[in-house]
């Protein structure tokens, strides 16, 4: 068993240009270089082993005769060779384009859909790319903008540098712009939908064929671009798990054990990779393959390099958010990523029967347009408002619902067939932020939500702090005695003076008696046109009144900040909600404020105040956390 040295298919887009030539020393007869495949099975251009036994044979029938077991156990479940991976040199922009996902693809081509990544090797100084759109539209407004040559005002408009990383999923609406030099590492497709050519033409004097109808069938039309956290990984997903290797003058050492073969491809500068007693010489632009089972190898020299494995199959969570009005539901990752999510009615008065029949309509509705099996799910988990029973998956009593003693978990384990846990949902918001949104940095915090009333969750060692009865009930704390009254009908509660419907209530007041001031005026002549933000905007502006107002909110809050602080001593107070958009400018304000009241002052540990990243996806993401608690 050896490594094999790669030499690629080579392809002359009208759009490419000679970087490739030039700078990764690629050997091509024609003038234009615009992709190199570097690692391919595909019948469109196959990879050739340039050393060993194999050398001169393609990289396909380096497979077929040695067999399947040099590409691994993970890759018994796709059909044919799982990737392809190229280098991309964009003279001019590519089309605006966007791939179907496995189940469009193979009912309408033949072939498996397309998920890609991109790492930016070069670019210009002025480079930009396409990825998503700015806003989601609706499919009457994509159809328009394509009609009437308007599609680019829509597309969101990235900026890039070297090194950036994109992640293009199936359906994204995307296209790389001029001047930009990319690693891509891809599903084995070759399915692209173009939607716009900038009314080019190829070499034979006629535009370029576009695939405007499927395109629309197919693009995501919510997508607006997001942001991946996958750990010390660049990229993973179901198909491919990508690392960065930046190696100075050490040594690099990885294993090919029998799950996945590896892929090296040099992004900068040259090196060695050793197995055994024999060792390959690598530079840069240059691609190895590393067979299933060889073993331990290592990595030397002054380089960076991309490597790819085939990942175990991808198993999901499923997590449900019920509301009052709404279902949220999210198919999570292994990295709590959302993959897919859906959204229902909950139709509460129609009694509980309906609102379990609407979760596993939309679960399955979900599950279907993603191409997931049911039985690739570990399990679901639902956040309900209310008192709930956690242990034995019973929602006791939602005020939100009118629900008493439901059997939530009992009814939709007998539905789908898969286990069932339940928490109450403003738990599930607190876990969501904790696990994935601040990447387990913290095991110990309290979330405060800061919304029409204050409401929240404790996370102990990781794990929700359920209590007797559903958790903590943080915005009926005593703030003041015999104060203003609650909605709970209590008086003087946190709620009643740190909710956003609070802070609204005092900047009326306020704006009513003072109409010259900054905190009137934004509010256009109208005090019931004041809300949450307003305040800020004034104080930002110097303005006296709102000042006023904003410090003696603050001051409410940062009491009730302290008090969790010295009954919990937590890592972290987290803020979610609308007030909590305001960010530093708020937390700013609250960590001055909140080291006096805690006990020991500045003494004393002094968790950190932080504002929530997940916000309206909290409670999907920490219900389908709720398991890995």
């Amino acid at each position: 068993m050896e490594i094999l040295k790669l030499k690629p298919a080579c392809k002359d887009y009208l759009w490419g240009g000679d970087k490739l030539k030039t700078l990764y020393n690629k050997k091509c007869d024609t003038d234009i270089l615009a992709e190199t495949w570097e690692l391919s099975c595909h019948k469109d251009g196959n990879s050739t082993i340039v050393n060993g036994e194999y050398e001169g044979k393609t990289l396909s029938y380096y497979i077929e005769k040695e067999g399947k077991k040099v590409l691994g156990e993970n890759c018994k479940r796709f059909d044919d060779f799982p990737i392809l991976i190229k280098f991309i040199d964009a003279k001019e922009p590519l089309s605006v384009q966007v791939h179907p996902d496995d189940k469009y693809a193979l009912e309408n081509e033949g072939q498996y859909g397309k998920t890609e990544m991109w790492y930016v090797i070069d670019c210009d100084d002025d480079s930009f790319l396409y990825y998503g759109f700015k806003k989601s539209l609706s499919k009457e407004d994509f159809e328009n903008h394509i009609k009437n040559g308007t599609l680019e005002d829509v597309l969101n408009k990235v900026k890039v540098k070297k090194g950036d990383v994109f992640f293009i999923e199936a359906k994204t609406i995307h296209a790389i712009g001029k001047g930009i030099t990319i690693a891509e590492i891809q599903q084995n497709s070759n399915v692209t939908y173009r939607v716009y050519d900038y009314n080019r033409v190829g070499a034979d004097g006629k535009k370029r064929d576009l695939h405007i109808n499927k395109a629309i069938d197919v693009t995501n039309l919510d997508f607006t671009g997001k942001n991946y956290n996958f750990g010390n990984h660049m990229v993973s997903c179901d198909i491919f798990d990508v690392d960065e290797v930046d190696i100075n003058e050490e040594v690099f050492t990885s294993i090919a054990d029998e799950k996945s073969f590896h892929s090296i491809i040099v992004i900068d500068g040259c090196g060695k990779v050793q197995y055994g007693d024999k060792y390959i010489d690598i530079e840069k632009g240059e691609s190895i393959f590393i067979p299933s089972g060889l073993g331990e190898y290592t990595v030397s020299g002054k380089l960076k390099v991309l490597k790819t494995v085939i990942p175990e199959k991808m198993e999901y969570t499923v997590g449900v958010d019920i509301g009052g009005t709404d279902i949220k539901i999210g198919i999570l990752d292994k990295y709590s990523n959302i993959v897919a999510k859906g959204i229902c009615p909950t139709e509460a008065k129609k009694g509980a029967e309906t609102v379990v029949k609407n979760i596993i309509n939309a679960i399955n509705t979900i599950l279907d347009e993603k191409s997931i099996k049911k039985e690739d799910c570990k399990y679901i988990g639902i956040g309900c408002p209310g008192t709930i029973d956690a242990k034995n998956g019973i929602v006791v009593y939602s005020n939100n619902l009118k629900w008493e003693n439901v059997h939530l978990k009992k009814e939709i384990e007998k539905a789908t067939g898969l286990d069932v846990y339940i928490s109450n949902d403003a738990n599930c918001a607190a876990l969501g932020e904790v696990k994935a949104g601040f990447s387990g940095k913290y095991k110990n915090a309290v979330v405060i939500t800061l919304g029409t009333g204050v409401g929240g969750g404790i996370v102990l060692d990781g794990k929700i702090f359920e209590g007797g009865t559903g958790g903590a009930e943080i915005g009926h704390t005593l703030l003041e005695r015999n104060g203003e009254v609650c909605t709970c009908g209590r008086k003087g509660c946190l709620e009643a003076y740190a909710s956003a419907t609070a802070l609204i209530r005092q900047a009326k007041e306020k704006a009513s008696k003072n109409k010259s001031s900054k905190l009137y005026e934004l509010c256009n002549g109208d005090i019931d046109n004041m809300n949450g933000k307003i305040p800020f905007d004034a104080c930002k502006m110097n303005d006296e009144v709102a000042i006023e107002v904003i410090d003696k909110y603050t001051d409410y809050l940062s009491e009730g900040i302290a008090d969790m602080i010295n009954i919990f001593r937590p890592e972290a107070i987290i803020l979610s909600g609308g007030i909590s958009k305001q960010g530093d400018y708020l937390t700013d304000i609250l960590k001055k404020k909140v080291v006096p009241k805690v006990f020991g002052g500045a003494n004393s540990y002094i968790p950190e105040i932080e504002c929530a990243v997940l916000q309206n996806d909290a409670g999907v993401v920490g219900a389908g956390n709720l398991r890995a608690e």
